[in-house]
């Protein structure tokens, strides 16, 4: 049984599914460890974490595949500079 490395900790179980499949994607293993309460709307603290874990020999492959993924997204989010000059005209015309 492998020693299990958390790589990253989100609020909800969404956005660890999306970012445990992007690991999966990319062959490395995944798992998700969900601490939520759903009794009540918990979203703080140890009850609204949801971790990310990769094996423990894993853990930097995984951290530099987020990196990549990180450069990617943050370089095509709707609402850049570049993206925003495009479709519209220099102000004062």
């Amino acid at each position: 049984m492998p020693d299990w490395s958390t790589v990253r900790t989100v609020g909800t179980e969404e956005e660890a599914a999306l970012i445990a499949g992007y690991l999966r994607s990319v062959g490395l293993e995944a798992r998700i460890e969900s601490l939520l309460f759903h009794q009540e709307p918990v979203t703080f603290g140890g009850l609204g974490e949801v971790r990310i874990q990769v094996p423990g020999e894993s853990s930097a492959a995984a951290e530099r595949a987020l990196a990549s993924l990180g450069d990617e997204v943050a370089g095509s989010e709707p609402g850049s500079s570049d993206e925003m000059n495009q479709d519209e005209p220099p102000a004062g015309r």
